[in-house]
């Protein structure tokens, strides 16, 4: 009985995070927010910018991409199939990047090699207070260029 509380003891301290701790988890997360968003606009421009590329047919096709048929039964054009590969390749080069930030950070910044990154991650989906700390972080941190 006695270990039974002494455990629980300990598994109550780890799961307890400070503001501090939750503010950078915040710092961290509308970071990759930002770099996910910033995948988007350079995604659009590219669209934007191909002559002969629309909004609606870059979907239509990015829908089908990988199934000839599909593209065949479109009649996809072959500099439309290439323009989907490189903006395929493009997009997977940046999630890759934003991965990687994402776990230097978790691991460098939030700290203690990832624990406290899970320890805060696994403490404000289980406890509104501490959620709305985090969502209060997160409206303060604002990445708005001026």
């Amino acid at each position: 009985m006695i270990i039974a509380l002494g455990n629980a003891a300990v598994a109550q301290e780890e799961a307890e995070v400070s503001d501090y701790e939750i503010y950078r988890y915040a710092l961290l997360n509308a970071t990759i927010d930002e770099m996910k968003k910033d995948i988007s606009r350079e995604l659009n421009d590219m669209i934007a910018n191909q002559e002969g590329m629309t909004g609606k047919r870059y979907k239509e096709l990015s829908d089908a991409y990988g199934d000839e048929a599909a593209l065949e039964a479109m009649e996809a054009k072959e500099f439309e199939i290439k323009f989907i590969e490189i903006v395929e390749k493009e997009k997977e080069k940046r999630i890759d990047a934003i991965k990687s930030v994402n776990q230097d950070l978790a691991t460098k910044m939030v700290g203690n090699r990832g624990k406290t990154y899970k320890a805060v991650k696994n403490a404000i989906s289980n406890d509104s207070e501490l959620k709305a700390k985090y969502d209060s972080f997160m409206a303060e941190i604002s990445f708005t260029e001026e």
